[in-house]
């Protein structure tokens, strides 16, 4: 990688953990109920966000190869904003109203933030063979996220999302527990689609680079 590559990933990292770091805290303390903003996906999805490349913004400050666990979380959390992305606008939008700086930071929260983690993959991030069984590890959070949210709502009443609330009939609940693990399951299986889509691409990405010295060989002999 050359240096102002490197240079140019290194801001663009910042200024994705800068947007986090900011938009994260605001958007939870100028709730009107902060106990139930915490609790939402996007929320705890964006901290990874932040988190993952605050750290990735301190390697390439300090010339740092980044590891394995790094590279594993950026792609997760791809994976996961392109969930929270794609769930808000065609789901979630119509149910929520904001007022003053939480218009801005619910913008950057699902639609910013998501759009430059896709970026940054599709410019900086280096295409790397990974396993699909990379997709189980992946699933972890966001099965963990839903049964979580099911054993805390069995408690005290409370669903995050309407999807997840067995008790009530749309648009407050989905009527059932039956209704909630059918969309739990195709939950899963959008993520399991996106990994496999991920390390799809990542492959065909690689196999186009080794061929290429190959083709040009041929058209010079």
């Amino acid at each position: 990688m050359t240096e102002r590559f490197l240079h140019r990933k290194f801001l663009f990292h910042m200024l994705i953990a800068v947007i986090g770091l900011i938009s994260v805290p605001l958007h939870i303390l100028l709730s009107p109920e902060p106990s139930i903003s915490i609790t939402k996906f996007t929320i705890h999805s964006n901290i990874i966000v932040t988190i993952t490349f605050t750290i990735s913004t301190f390697a390439l400050l300090v010339r740092k190869q980044e590891s394995r666990v790094l590279n594993f979380c950026k792609n997760a959390a791809l994976i996961y904003m392109m969930v929270v992305l794609s769930t808000y606008h065609f789901i979630l939008s119509s149910g929520g109203e904001y007022t003053g700086i939480r218009v801005m930071t619910n913008f950057t929260l699902h639609y910013l933030i998501p759009l430059f983690v896709l970026l940054n993959w599709l410019i900086f991030e280096e295409k790397k063979w990974y396993s699909y069984k990379s997709i189980v590890l992946w699933l972890i959070f966001p099965i963990l996220y839903g049964a979580i949210s099911l054993i805390r709502g069995m408690y005290d009443g409370f669903y995050p999302y309407f999807f997840l609330n067995p008790n009530d009939n749309i648009p407050i609940g989905v009527g059932s527990y039956a209704n909630v693990a059918v969309v739990m399951v195709g939950l899963t299986f959008v993520y399991s689609v996106l990994g496999f889509l991920l390390i799809l691409i990542n492959r065909v990405i690689l196999r186009i680079k080794k061929e290429k010295p190959l083709s040009h060989a041929k058209k010079i002999i």
